[in-house]
Order: C-alpha cells, then sequence, then structure tokens
C-alpha cells in the first residue's frame, strides 16, 4: 500500500509540474500579456518550416549550377588545350619550313654566287681584258688555296667595275654553256656615315642581301610575339648581323667546299675596305687569315686609299696575304680611244683632257662631260687645280705650313725620278703619326706591290708645274 501511495504521490507531482510549466508564466515577465507570448511561440514554430524549405531549394540549385559550371569549364579547357597544341604545332612546321627553304636558299647562293649590277653604259666602258683576266685568276681558288688576297688602287681608277665585271664571269665558258659567277659573294661595303642607323647595322644588311641571309630564320609567329613583348633574351641575336651573317658563311663554307667538283672554296669579296673602321677591318683581315689557313673560304679585300695597305701590313695576319693587286690608270692608247671614239671629243681636246688628268678614267669621264657640255676647258682644269690645293692644304704642304720645308725637298725629288721607296719618303717624315697624315690627303700614293711612292694623279703633278714658285 505504501507503494502504491507513493507512486500515485510522484505522478500526481509529475503531472502538477506538466501542467503547471504549459501554463502562461505569470511570474515570468512582470506586466507581460500571456496571450501575446503564446503568439509567438506559435508563430514562431510555424514560420520556421518555409524558411527550411527555401533554404533547400536553394542548395539544390546551386549545387546543380556548380555541376553545369565545372562540366563547361572541362570543355572548355579541353577544346582551349586542343586548339593551342594545333598553334603551337602549326607555327612549328612554318617556322621549320621557313627556316629550311632559307638555308636550302642561302645555300643556293653561296652555289650560284652574287650578281652584282654593273652600272655603266656600254658607251662609256673601257674594256680592260687584262686587269679583268687578273681578278678572274684570284676569284678561282684551287682547293688547297691558303692566302686571301688584296686589291687596290687610287679612286678613279674603276676598280669597283672591273671587280664587278670579274666577279659576274669567272667560270664561265660561254663554248661549253656554263654560267661564271659560281661560289664569288660580292659585299658593297656602305659609306661609313654619322646617320641615324648604327654602321654596324648597315654593314650587316649589305652582308645580309648579298647571301640572301634572313636573320630572323629560326623564329616561329610565337617566338615572334615572345620576342616583342619580352624583349631578345637569346644572347647570339645580340651579335652584330654581319658577324651572325659571317657566321653562317663559314658553315655554309663547308658544304660548298665538299659537294662542288673540284673542291674549291668559296671567295667572299670585300669592295670598299676604306669604310670600314680600324677595330672591325683588323677583326676581317684576322678571319680571311684563319679561313684561308683552315681552307674553309678565300677572302679579297678592295681598297681605294693607300693609307689602308700600310695598316694592313702592320696586322700579324699579314703573313697569309698574297702579292698585292694595284689596278692603275689607262694607257694614253686606251686613255685617247675612250675620248674620241666612245665620247665623240676632238683629238685636239682629247690630247689637252689627257695631258692635265693622265688615265684616271673618273677624271677623263669628268673632262668629257664638261667638253661636250661646252664649259671652257680652262673652266674645268681651274675647278681640278683648286681640289688639288685642298689635297696640299689637309697634308700641311703649303707655303708657311708645318711640313712646307720637308714636303718642299721630296717633291723636288719626286719631279725628277717620278718615284721613290719609302725608305726615302720616311727619311722626310720620321714620325708616324706625320707620315700616315700626309699620305692621307691623297697628294701622294703608296704602292704596297713595289714598296714605293709616287704622286697621287697627273693633276697633282700639274698643280706643282704651275706653282714652281712655290715648291721649287
Amino acid at each position: 500500500m505504501a507503494y502504491y501511495f507513493h507512486r500515485s504521490i510522484l505522478l500526481s507531482r509529475l503531472i502538477t509540474r506538466q501542467v503547471i510549466f504549459l501554463q502562461p508564466q505569470k511570474f515570468a515577465f512582470k506586466k507581460s500579456n500571456p496571450v501575446l507570448f503564446q503568439s509567438l511561440l506559435s508563430r514562431s514554430y510555424t514560420n520556421s518550416l518555409p524558411n527550411l524549405s527555401e533554404k533547400l531549394t536553394s542548395a539544390v540549385v546551386l549545387d546543380k549550377y556548380l555541376s553545369k559550371t565545372k562540366k563547361a569549364l572541362k570543355i572548355i579547357f579541353f577544346v582551349n588545350l586542343i586548339g593551342f597544341t594545333i598553334l603551337i604545332s602549326g607555327d612549328l612546321f612554318y617556322a621549320w619550313y621557313l627556316n629550311s627553304y632559307n638555308i636550302n636558299l642561302f645555300n643556293k647562293t653561296i652555289e650560284k654566287g652574287t650578281r652584282p649590277v654593273v652600272v655603266i653604259g656600254e658607251d662609256e666602258l673601257v674594256p680592260r681584258p687584262v686587269a679583268i683576266e687578273q681578278l678572274k685568276k684570284i676569284l678561282l681558288p684551287h682547293k688547297e688555296q691558303s692566302f686571301y688576297y688584296l686589291v687596290c688602287g687610287e679612286h678613279g681608277t674603276g676598280k669597283t667595275i672591273l671587280t664587278k665585271i670579274a666577279s659576274n664571269e669567272v667560270g664561265e665558258d660561254k663554248k661549253k654553256g656554263i654560267q661564271g659567277r659560281c661560289g664569288v659573294i660580292y659585299i658593297d661595303i656602305p659609306p661609313n656615315e654619322k646617320k641615324e642607323k648604327d654602321f654596324d647595322e648597315e654593314f650587316g644588311e649589305a652582308f645580309g642581301r648579298a647571301l640572301n641571309f634572313k636573320f630572323e630564320e629560326n623564329i616561329s609567329f610565337s617566338g615572334q610575339l615572345m620576342k616583342k613583348i619580352f624583349g631578345d633574351i637569346n644572347q647570339k641575336d645580340s651579335n652584330p648581323k654581319w658577324e651572325r651573317a659571317l657566321e653562317a658563311f663559314k658553315y655554309a663554307s663547308v658544304e660548298y667546299k665538299k659537294n662542288n667538283p673540284c673542291h674549291r672554296p668559296p671567295v667572299i669579296v670585300y669592295d670598299n675596305i676604306s669604310h670600314l673602321d680600324l677595330g672591325l677591318l683588323s677583326y676581317l683581315q684576322s678571319d680571311a687569315k684563319k679561313s684561308a689557313d683552315e681552307r674553309i673560304y678565300i677572302t679579297v679585300f678592295v681598297c681605294s686609299e693607300s693609307l689602308v695597305p700600310r695598316i694592313m701590313e702592320q696586322n700579324s695576319a699579314w703573313s697569309h696575304s698574297k702579292k698585292v693587286i694595284e689596278i692603275g690608270d689607262l694607257s694614253k692608247e686606251e686613255s685617247m680611244k675612250y675620248l674620241t671614239e666612245k665620247r665623240k671629243i676632238n683629238k685636239v681636246d682629247a690630247k689637252k683632257i689627257y695631258e692635265l688628268v693622265d688615265g684616271r678614267i673618273l677624271d677623263l669621264k669628268y673632262m668629257a662631260d664638261d667638253s661636250l657640255a661646252k664649259i671652257p676647258f680652262e673652266d674645268t682644269k681651274k675647278e681640278i687645280l683648286t681640289k688639288v690645293k685642298q689635297k696640299f692644304a689637309f697634308a700641311n704642304l703649303l707655303k708657311d705650313q708645318t711640313h712646307y720645308e720637308a714636303g718642299k725637298e721630296l717633291i723636288n725629288i719626286l719631279l725628277k725620278s717620278k718615284e721613290i721607296s719609302t725608305d726615302i719618303f720616311r727619311k722626310f717624315f720620321k714620325d708616324s703619326e706625320v707620315y700616315n697624315e700626309v699620305l692621307k690627303a691623297n697628294v701622294f700614293t703608296y704602292h704596297p706591290s713595289r714598296d714605293t711612292i709616287t704622286f697621287q694623279s697627273k693633276s697633282v703633278e700639274v698643280y706643282i708645274q704651275e706653282n714652281s714658285s712655290i715648291f721649287t
């Protein structure tokens, strides 16, 4: 009984407490509204269900969107990857094709040689078969050739024209139908003047044109784009163009010599080397010695100023040079024939012209042009002798100038002997700087093949004779 009593009491208390809990708590908040509290509690419970449903719906939608986006990105990635692969492959193939084409064109150019343009009309061209044949011999070396050459002559003697003709005709056999100029590359060095474009750049471009050499042969579209964006990161490309072209020529020369029937080395001709600065001239001269010594190719230098041969003689590479070939003036017979037959000058005037300028073809042409233009002979003569006087001024040989006394004595010796050794010339101008200064002014000419000194031209001698009171 006690058990049932205890249980009844416990149940009674539990029920009482539950009822009290569910009833409004009047003591919870002072002056609170019990009806309002129940309403809020009921409203909070009923509003929580829609919010949960909305959140679940948003999550599902977001998950579907992310899934679709992920698939789209994968598709875009693979499409771009395939496109990029095709682009790079095509770009590399294009670069390979262009490179192969350029190499083939480059090798063909060396095989066939260049064809320098001879800008002179037949009516003005003076045939000089002896000089041309002499040049052809050095442009057609044998397979064991181990020397390079220097061709020199005063400005206006026709060296460039003759060298171009010989370059075009060397190896030619008209009877057998064999075309000339095989293996001869002719490079006309541009004037070294102060311009916006660097001389190394101009010389490199002239080198490239002669060889048909493309300086961007290994760069594809993408490579060129990267080069524009990031700059030139290839150290080799920082070398001057002429140096890169020369290196390419060396490699091609080995192939040319190996493949041609006589195994002759190719020949490279540098015309107008007086335009080069001394550092570049020294480099090319040393390279000429090395390439000849290794039987890779033969170099021919062509120059006008008599000071250049003296500078080259002081280089250790001079030991591998062959005998200097000098291109001189026309003979009296050739000069008179040119004036009377080609330029249609009467014999009397032709003789007067020859006595003033001798056989210097450039001066003959100048005098003939003025004669045909009806310009009085004396006016043209005065103009030429004025230019000669300027040369004397540059050499400091005029009265009251630094080298007047030494020059006066030397001039009198030359008037009698016409030609003296360099040893005699050096006695009057012992200092090497003075020696070069006087020689550079073109009053006198150095002949490396004979190691002698003469007057630079007939007009120099005429000027001295007409001013004998100053120099004798």
